[in-house]
Order: C-alpha cells, then structure tokens, then sequence
C-alpha cells in the first residue's frame, strides 16, 4: 500500500467509483469502502491546514484508513517519518475522552514498534456542527491549534511513501500466553474487537449467574489468548483452575508459578476433590476433554460448587477417532443454560499461509486470485539422511520441527523424529515458523481432498494431527515432503499457483 495526496485523495468524484478511484491511488490489494463522514473531515483538515498557509507538501505521503496485516488494527491516518509518526483519528461525531483517549493509546502501543516519537491526533465533529482537533500527550487530551499541527508535519524527515505493511511484523504484537508468557503476565497485548466483546459478554453473563460459557473459534482466531485474558481478568475477584487438555508446557509451568488466584492443570489431573477449592472453571482444547472429566466439570456446576465453567474448544481439532465420537461440543450445546461465542477473525496464521493450508486440505479449494506464497517453502527430500539435513538448514534458521505423535506401534518416519515435540506436545502453542515432514503415509483422494494410511496407533487420525501442526505456524512455514513425488508435484504446484494445470 502507497501513500497518498491528502487533496487529491479527497476531490469529490462519482459515488459508484470512489473506492475504485481510491484503491488507484493507494494501490492497495482490495477496494475498501469510503466513508464520506471521514472525507469531509480530511477536507476540513486540508482547508485548515491551507488557511494557514501550509505548502502542498505537508498534504503528501498520508497512509489513509491502514489496517495492520493479521492484527486487523486500523488507522484512519498516518504520516511516518525516519524520526517520528503522525496518527490523526477521525471522527465524524462526539465521542467521550475516555474513548479517545483508549483508542490513541492502542495505537500507540502498535505505533511504537515503527517510531520512538509519535504524536497522536483525533479530529473530532462536536454537536453543534463545529470541529476541534485534539493531542493526546502526557496522558491527557489537550486542544490544538492547526498553526501547530502544520508545524509538526513539517517536521517529519523523509516519510514513508511504499510499503508500509512491511513496517508492521505481527510477530511484534502477537503474543501467545503460552510461548510469551511475561508478555501475557505483563500485559504487552490487545484483544481485537471481536474478543474484547466475547470477553466483556462471558464476566458480565457470570456476575448475573449465567455460568456456562463457551469460545468456539478455529486455528488462529486467538481461543487460548482470550480464555486466558478472560481468567486472568476474573482473578481479581475469584479464584481459578485452568484445565489444558494436553501436555503442559514452560509455558503453563511458569504461569502457574507467577499468576496469582490461578491454578493450570492438565486434564489428567482432574479430580472432583480438585474443583472444590475453586470458583471458575477454564478448559482449554476442551474437545479432548475425556468423558470423566466433562463429567466431573458439569457436575460441579450443577451441585453449585463452582460458579462458572468456560470451555475453548475446535472440533476441527479434535485429533483421535475417540474425540470426534465423543464430541464435547455438541454435548456442550445441548445443555440449555450454555452460552457459545464464536470467534471468526483469523489474528495468528497470516492470510498466505491460511489460503495455502485450505488449497493444501481440498485442492478444489482454490484462492479466487493469484497468492504469493513467499514464506512457504516446498522442499523434496529422497531418503531419511536428506530429510534430516534439510530439517537441520531449516532449524538453524529459526524454525520449530514438528512432528506426528508417536504410538506403541513402530513407524520408522515418526519414531525416527521422535526426539522433537509432537502434535499433542504443541496444543495451545504457536510458532513464528514451523517445518515438519509429509511422506509416503499421505496422498490425494479422487475429490482432491488430503487423506492418509491408518496411523500406527488405530485411534489417532493422521490429517488432524497434520492440521494441528501446520496449523502451529504463524510466518512461515516448510514442507519436506520425504518420497512421495507425486504429493511434491501438487503441492509445488499450489505454491506456484498452477494448480489447473494438474490433469
């Protein structure tokens, strides 16, 4: 996405072509919809800017209405400079200080990873169909004149006119409470719109006795984040048990020591004597939650021992043939007092990745347009020795191996890399870049669609625990596909985009 002319963005031009005229100029992937609300007040900006006799370049090199890739966090405006940023927010009617003021704030926060210095700005329409512009600065709103605006945005030294998305890395505003825990603890993050109402929604339902909640979301759309925002926020008043239906990690090991009025404990551990000792419930992965221990939580909350169970749970997930017969979810929805929440917006795996693993699972699942699939690599390995020492290139890079969880049975490809985590060791956890290995076990269906050969252990289900690992990866991520040409050839085919020509 480029930069734009504040004037020429703004000249009054057919409604039907607004958003097309915009996205020429901008040259952003994808029409947006144009608020005339915001234009006017870019207007009424530029008319106060040129009352004050600015020159024409103050009105260049504005980003408008850029959103940050993955984290969907927007700016109505920014100028970015070699020494400081510019952020105006627009709003076309009066909102309270409180507002303004937790809005610049967020923006500060993802702003400060491109900029030391920024200066922080909302143009705001009042009542009585007058405007004013304010600074937020020193932790307070204060009244600006647009003499000192203008002479700000004189002052920025070489701004940003291309490509501002690669400014913004979302591995610096993902966190995961389970891989960057002091992040989590010391609150170095944001929830996305969506989370923050499913959040607010869950304690208001529980202070009024509505007790049983549910986030329901796919890989990626921050389930275990909000769940354990959630509880960390229910602490200051109760006390906590956080069941994670899988391994516990460093990641659980040290939250457990540093959080307080909050217990993890793997659903192994799960007793009914347990529970008595708290007042809300969250289980996490909660589709793998045995039937004893579902039991156990649903009968608590009856018997009023606890208050509140949340459970977090993808049934898409669900990596057994046990666990999908079971089916926690639809048993969860049958229950009348229980409160699903979706989330839907995909905040960890970038959008590249995302449409790969989809065009990966189902060939017919195609992107509707041409994607670049830069951070995917496609790699061929013709034996074990090759497999290994294109796993170490990629390790020393920075990526996390991987692999298929083992069973009792022998399998030469899973034993072999038995010494790296496993699907069950990564639930809950993300990576900035994942590699892991496909072999002969894995092949296309008549429909297109990826199936495999029975796991060695009957009960495991070899593609959901392949989507459980792919589906880790949240910048780049590696295939060494070990032997099997045939599966190398369509899946270099869908990173190149020339799918259509497979006969």
């Amino acid at each position: 996405m480029n930069a734009v002319n504040l004037y020429t963005l703004t000249r009054d031009v057919d409604g039907e072509i607004k958003s097309l005229y915009e996205k020429a100029l901008s040259q952003r992937d994808d029409k947006i919809k144009i608020r005339e609300e915001e234009y006017a007040l870019i207007r009424s900006i530029i008319n106060n800017l040129i009352f004050c006799r600015t020159d024409t370049k103050s009105l260049e090199d504005w980003f408008y209405s850029f959103t940050i890739p993955q984290i969907g966090k927007e700016f109505d405006l920014l100028k970015i400079g070699k020494n400081y940023t510019i952020n105006i927010e627009l709003k076309s009617q009066e909102v309270s200080e409180e507002r303004i003021i937790k809005q610049l704030t967020q923006n500060r926060y993802y702003l400060s990873h491109i900029s030391k210095e920024i200066y922080s700005f909302t143009y705001m329409k009042c009542e009585d169909e007058s405007a004013k512009l304010l600074e937020y600065c020193d932790g307070k709103l204060k009244e600006r004149s647009f003499e000192k605006l203008m002479e700000i945005i004189k002052g920025v030294e070489q701004p940003k006119q291309s490509e501002v998305e690669r400014l913004f890395r979302p591995q610096d505003y993902l966190i995961s409470p389970l891989n960057t825990p002091e992040k989590f603890l010391h609150g170095h993050y944001y929830l996305n719109n969506q989370q923050e109402e499913i959040k607010k929604k869950i304690i208001d339902g529980i202070s009024r006795g509505e007790g049983l909640w549910g986030i329901c979301g796919s890989a990626g759309t921050g389930k275990t984040l909000l769940l354990y925002d959630v509880a960390k926020a229910l602490a200051e008043n109760f006390r906590i048990c956080v069941i994670h239906c899988g391994m516990l990690s460093e990641g659980h090991l040290y939250l457990n020591s540093h959080m307080e009025k909050v217990s993890i404990i793997d659903a192994k551990s799960l007793t009914k004597e347990i529970l008595n000792g708290f007042e809300i419930i969250c289980i996490d992965e909660s589709q793998r939650l045995y039937t004893s221990g579902m039991d156990i939580v649903l009968t608590a909350y009856s018997n009023n021992i606890v208050r509140g169970c949340i459970f977090s749970y993808d049934f898409a997930q669900a990596l057994s043939k046990t666990e999908v017969r079971r089916n926690n979810p639809e048993r969860l929805a049958k229950i009348q007092d229980f409160h699903e929440q979706k989330l839907t917006t995909r905040i960890r795996t970038n959008k590249e990745i995302y449409s790969f693993i989809r065009n990966m699972m189902r060939l017919y699942d195609r992107p509707q347009k041409r994607v670049d699939y830069k951070n995917i690599d496609i790699v061929y390995a013709n034996d074990m020795d090759e497999s290994d020492q294109l796993s170490r290139i990629f390790r020393k890079r920075g990526y996390t191996f991987i692999t298929f969880t083992p069973s009792q049975y022998v399998s030469n490809t899973i034993d072999h890399y038995s010494a790296y985590m496993n699907s069950h060791q990564v639930i809950g956890q993300e990576f900035d870049n994942v590699v892991l290995v496909l072999d002969n076990n894995f092949r296309y269906s008549k429909k297109g669609e990826l199936e495999a050969k029975e796991h060695p252990n009957p009960d495991y289900l070899f593609p959901r625990l392949f989507f459980q690992n792919i589906s880790r990866a949240r910048e780049k991520l590696c295939i060494i596909v070990l032997g099997n040409m045939d599966l190398f050839k369509t899946l270099l085919m869908i990173k190149e985009n020339e799918l259509e020509e497979i006969s």
